[in-house]
């Protein structure tokens, strides 16, 4: 016969109640589980008795029993919710920074123009700008305006560069009398924004404006007077690029795009004061690539103001370097721009012709599999750059990936795809 809808219902009422103390007995009271064992007993007897009304209602009381049985989920404070936001998005960004994009900022000019480390300029404060465009400069050009003065007879014994936070680049200026004052961004810079003519003529030496080596020397030997304006002007934060860490694993590096790169085992930089854990170059050659710097003009030193200490005694600097790749002249685009001399690219220099066909090429190591084969670097700036032509070539290993993108500030001019 015909079983009544209202008796089906009851019994898969009466089996899911018993599948429910079964799932949920561990989260359970004693209490509860009485009570729910008592309302199936309810809706057992009115299944068996045919009793609809009974049945219905015993099984509506059961149900609620079920529902009320679990205590009640609260749900995370506002507080705590934002917390666990905080610390998923730092995962995240953990996770793109090591495996897809790590941000890099440019710490020299040996990129320049085509991005810029932290410039420096000399303004005296009456020319400074009102206080609301100093603040909008700041997010724009990340620039920071900076005056330092004596307040007593004193001399600055050392600037010492470092990082605040990890990010931040400060310089702290160190006086002999103990006191201290900190500016931001890097020594270089700050040498920039220095009144070099005034602190030069107290110690009755001319130098060339380039010549920091050399003003370093007679800043720390001369005593500077009460209220001396020491620096006076403002200091631009380098560029903040992306480097792509992820490209590399599916294609080769390509000649003619900008690229970053570790410097572990470069002893020539390793070597030096203050080096950086991370380059960013253009790069020139890949493994397996002959790399020959010709033609030029030859220029003997010193020339349009060029300090003697850059080029050793006895050697010449060719202006207008043409660089040559398996014999032909490279094309890449970032390469020609350098090279036509416009708007405020120099052309290439070197101090050494490496003549296509000669010894002096230099052969560009192919080992697959090794991390040992060679890439040729070279900055933008060619004249005041440190890359493959003093330190030698990058390893595999040392590649990091290509510059992707200039990401801040927005008013430098860079910001979008980097070429």
């Amino acid at each position: 016969m015909f079983t009544p809808k209202w008796k089906k219902e009851a019994k898969m009422l009466h089996k899911g109640s018993k599948k429910f103390l079964h799932y949920k007995r561990d989260l359970l009271k004693e209490d509860r589980i009485s009570e729910i064992e008592a309302r199936r007993l309810d809706l057992k007897k009115a299944i068996k008795g045919k009793d609809k009304e009974a049945a219905l209602e015993a099984g509506k009381q059961l149900q609620a029993t079920c529902e009320n049985a679990l205590p009640r989920y609260k749900g995370p404070d506002a507080l705590t919710e934002n917390v666990e936001v905080f610390f998923v998005a730092i995962v995240i960004a953990l996770g793109l920074r090591t495996y897809y994009l790590q941000p890099f900022r440019i710490p020299t000019n040996s990129m320049k123009p085509t991005l810029n480390g932290f410039i420096g300029e000399e303004l005296s404060q009456d020319k400074w700008p009102a206080y609301p465009i100093r603040i909008a400069q700041i997010a724009t050009h990340g620039r920071d305006y900076i005056s330092v003065k004596t307040d007593k007879e004193d001399k600055i014994v050392d600037l010492k560069e470092y990082q605040a936070l990890h990010f931040f680049t400060r310089t702290k200026i160190v006086f002999s009398s103990g006191r201290t004052e900190t500016v931001p961004g890097s020594a270089r810079a700050l040498i920039d924004v220095m009144n070099r003519d005034e602190i030069t003529k107290l110690a009755g030496i001319k130098l060339a404006p380039e010549d920091d080596e050399n003003f370093m020397k007679v800043l720390m030997q001369t005593t500077l007077p009460a209220n001396f304006t020491v620096a006076e002007g403002y200091v631009s934060s380098g560029d903040l690029v992306l480097v792509d860490k992820f490209s590399y694993h599916f294609r080769s590096p390509k000649a003619g795009e900008v690229f970053v790169f570790d410097t572990r085992k470069i002893r020539e930089i390793r070597d030096k004061p203050g080096y950086g854990s991370h380059y960013i170059k253009r790069l020139i050659g890949v493994p397996g690539d002959t790399i020959a710097l010709e033609g030029g003009e030859t220029r003997m030193n010193p020339y349009n103001g060029m300090p003697k200490k850059e080029i050793p005694s006895g050697r010449s600097i060719y202006y207008d370097t043409q660089i040559y790749r398996n014999g032909k002249k490279m094309t890449a685009p970032g390469v020609l721009r350098v090279e036509s001399k416009e708007g405020y690219y120099d052309g290439y220099s070197t101090m050494d012709r490496l003549k296509r066909g000669s010894e002096n090429a230099v052969k560009l190591a192919y080992k697959p599999s090794t991390g040992l084969s060679e890439y040729w670097a070279m900055g933008d700036n060619s004249q005041n750059s440190s890359d493959s032509r003093d330190w030698g070539t990058v390893k595999e290993f040392n590649v990091l990936g290509p510059a992707l993108f200039s990401l801040w500030p927005f008013g430098s001019g860079h910001w979008g795809i980097i070429k």
